[in-house]
């Protein structure tokens, strides 16, 4: 019996083993712990594809930063030349393009096709203009002969590979940073929710 006139309303208060309200019981932490491997697997996939790049375009970008060479396009231009790697050809800021060369290595020669590829990345260069690429058929120092032009000409290695690695780095980086965020984001939001639970559970949060 309940002491007093006037017994309390409402249920009873949960005793030992018996559930409280469905408020005051556990509820799911949100986002849950799983969503944790989203920004490990974006940085793996980051640091896989950025060391990916950079292995298969490693020895292009070595042949890139070769050096470059001038000289009169009738007698020849001493320049060193890597098998399959492109190079491009600048001639004197208004003087006409070719419209044939050759290269001659150890008493043999042969002509080379001139294209336009990668002229985008050409690089601009004092009182030349870019004027032709063409892919080297030889390795080693080779004499490039042009004709159709006069006055010097230049031959750099295309560098055009330096920039896919520079947008290969900057995506990683952007990916890594991306990684970083969604990773603070995911404890942020879950130590709220656990905090959130523990007030009405009257637990601590862990």
């Amino acid at each position: 019996m309940w002491p007093g006139p006037n017994p309390p309303m409402g249920p009873p208060p949960p005793g030992r083993g018996q559930a409280g309200p469905p408020w005051a019981q556990a509820t799911p932490i949100r986002p849950s712990a799983g969503w944790y491997a989203l920004p490990v697997l974006v940085l793996l996939v980051a640091v896989a594809g950025c060391v990916a790049v950079f292995g298969l375009l490693w020895d292009d970008s070595r042949v890139a930063d070769g050096p470059s060479a001038s000289g009169d396009p009738a007698s020849g231009v001493q320049v060193q030349l890597s098998d399959g790697h492109g190079y491009f050809i600048y001639v004197r800021t208004g003087q006409s393009s070719p419209f044939a060369c050759s290269v001659e290595m150890e008493g043999r020669s042969g002509h080379i096709q001139l294209t336009r590829q990668n002229a985008w990345s050409a690089t601009e260069r004092p009182a030349y203009r870019y004027t032709a690429t063409f892919e080297s058929p030889v390795t080693g120092t080779a004499t490039l002969r042009c004709g159709g032009t006069e006055g010097p000409l230049l031959v750099t290695p295309d560098d055009t590979v330096n920039a896919y690695l520079g947008f290969a780095f900057f995506a990683a980086v952007g990916l890594a940073l991306f990684a970083v965020v969604a990773f603070v984001i995911t404890i942020v939001r879950r130590g709220g929710a656990k905090r959130r639970a523990a007030v009405l559970t009257g637990r601590p949060a862990r």
